[in-house]
């Protein structure tokens, strides 16, 4: 394992985790936990990892406009940052 560059490989991943989907980013969690002593089955994963990645490169969710319509796109959330007021940019609750 000296000679493979599983640490490159797994930075790689954690830098391209933080715009892909949740399960990369667990994926590549779980990898950076073997960095001190990885061994042949983690590199295996690595590189089917690094598959995957290759091959949905140029997949991605697109939202189109309908043209028989004037409304523009509106999309909701229902997060509140677990209630953390400063999170969401409003002073903190002093009371």
């Amino acid at each position: 394992m000296k000679n493979i560059p599983y640490l490159k490989a797994v930075g790689s991943i954690m830098y391209l985790a933080m715009a892909t989907p949740p399960d990369i980013r667990y994926e590549a969690g779980t990898l950076a936990r073997f960095s001190s002593n990885p061994r042949l089955e983690h590199w295996t994963v690595v590189k089917h990892l690094l598959h995957y990645l290759k091959g949905t490169a140029n997949h991605a969710l697109t939202y189109s406009p309908d043209y028989t319509s004037s409304e523009r796109f509106l999309t909701f959330s229902d997060t509140d940052h677990s209630g953390c007021r400063i999170a969401v940019g409003l002073p903190a609750d002093t009371s």
